[in-house]
């Protein structure tokens, strides 16, 4: 199915190489923008979304909703909602002034007391309040960090009406909307930041990677997801594709059953592992092999940590444990990659002597009853501390809002490991296949969406 599926999109490179370039070279308003994904996501409310956010989550509320602040291509806050913000000396209190005239997609305006609840629901250890039109933002413990958690998609700014719809101010609205199967979003014609370019974008959910080539084979989509280990091929074939750095942890995450209560026997499945054969042949060597939460680009100190097996210490501890029951190890059924290496890490448990049995289920629906279960982790923030507090609070630890130190953030990574709840296994790029028509299309660094810019070629409709 992988073959036949990359045979699809080098067809459609060739079909898109035949067409002439079109004569327009200026940004046009107008146009719906066809993206089709494998997800299918049941909610569009963050708050209401699974302990681990996906990469879709994220890029659906980055069009739908603002946020005080954003991050720029090098991860340094500038203003979005909050036009400036000040802060006490030990950076225990931020007070942030708000635009004026922001008007929510119902046409109504962008109070300062709904910033509040927003804030307020999404961080309950905050402190969040009014000071006239001012918000502040308190908390007993520094938070010198706090504009790069707040330019994380979890503190969009969402505003839920009495008819039990969520709202935002973003550049994009929601048009028309069937759970997990399709979304339409429409242009924000009064959106403080200026009309996207786009006037609507078509997003159609659970698509496999076989049907995603055929719908930008045959013009049906304009946006697909390209597979990792698929990029190279596409690049040389000419594919036109958007890589992100590498920036989605995949995981192995733990449940709280009795059957995997004890660390060691978590830690002999970390340690079976071989990382790098992974990184290497599943993933054709895209992306990078990882043993610590932070990729390398973040953290700088990712290659401290081994990422190949080790057998002896993971058969001691084996060993150690006497009798072990067989496990079961769950990921998502519309993720190929997923499975690959669900299949991978039970070969590596066998090798060790721990019976470990994948299966796939449909994760967005109905979550996972497995002991552990393969998760994709979209990188929260491309600053390190924001992205290790957000993983603390993902895996039910007190929050932890390590300082900015390369020493504090080893300290804090390696803390976050120790208990072999959450474990890394290697971080894959963001990758889409592109059509001829889509223009301006920019990846963030870390990965996600920001496609308010994104325009489409007048010469060149479907």
């Amino acid at each position: 199915m992988r073959r036949s599926a990359y045979l699809l999109f080098a067809a459609a490179s060739l079909l898109l190489a035949l067409c002439p370039a079109a004569a327009a070279t200026r940004p046009r308003y107008g146009g719906t923008l066809r993206v089709a994904l494998s997800a299918s996501p049941t909610s569009l409310d963050p708050v209401q979304q699974s302990v681990f956010p996906t990469s879709t989550q994220e890029q659906l509320a980055t069009l739908m909703f603002d946020r005080l602040v954003e991050l720029d291509q090098q991860g340094m806050p500038r203003p979005n909602l909050a036009i400036s913000w000040q802060h006490d000396s030990d950076s225990r209190r931020w007070l942030f002034h708000l635009q004026s005239g922001v008007l929510l997609h119902n046409g109504s305006p962008l109070r300062p007391h709904l910033v509040v609840m927003s804030l307020s629901a999404s961080n309950p250890n905050w402190r969040v309040r009014l000071q006239g039109d001012d918000v502040v933002v308190e908390s007993g413990n520094p938070i010198p960090n706090l504009l790069a958690e707040l330019g994380c998609a979890r503190n969009s700014i969402v505003v839920h009406t009495e008819a039990g719809a969520v709202v935002g101010t973003g550049p994009f609205r929601v048009s028309a909307w069937e759970a997990g199967k399709r979304l339409v979003l429409a242009a924000n014609d009064d959106y403080w930041g200026g009309r996207p370019f786009l006037d609507s974008i078509e997003i159609t959910f659970a698509r496999s990677q076989r049907d995603q080539a055929l719908d930008l084979q045959l013009g049906r989509a304009d946006v697909v997801e390209l597979p990792p280990d698929q990029v190279r091929r596409a690049q040389q074939e000419g594919v036109r594709v958007a890589v992100s750095a590498p920036a989605e942890l995949i995981a192995l995450a733990f449940s709280d059953k009795p059957s995997v209560k004890e660390p060691a026997l978590r830690e002999a499945i970390s340690l079976s592992i071989d990382r790098a054969a992974i990184q290497s042949t599943l993933l054709q060597k895209q992306g990078e092999a990882a043993a610590s939460l932070l990729p390398q680009w973040v953290s700088g100190y990712s290659f401290l940590f081994p990422v190949t097996g080790e057998l002896e210490r993971a058969r001691q501890l084996r060993r150690d444990l006497g009798s072990t029951p067989s496990l079961t190890l769950a990921y998502d059924w519309n993720d190929p990659l997923a499975r690959a290496i669900a299949e991978r890490v039970s070969v590596n448990a066998r090798d060790i002597g721990i019976a470990i049995q994948p299966y796939g289920e449909n994760l967005a629906v109905r979550g996972a009853n497995a002991d552990l279960r393969v998760v994709r982790i979209p990188l929260a923030s491309s600053d390190a501390a924001a992205t290790l507090s957000a993983l603390s609070a993902a895996t039910g630890r007190q929050s932890v809002m390590p300082t900015a130190s390369p020493e504090d953030l080893y300290a804090t990574d390696r803390a976050l490991r120790s208990d072999f709840r959450l474990v890394p296994i290697t971080y894959v790029p963001q990758a889409w296949a592109l059509a001829a028509r889509v223009r301006n299309w920019v990846t963030p660094r870390q990965g996600g969406w920001r496609l308010a810019d994104v325009w489409l070629e007048e010469g060149d409709k479907p």
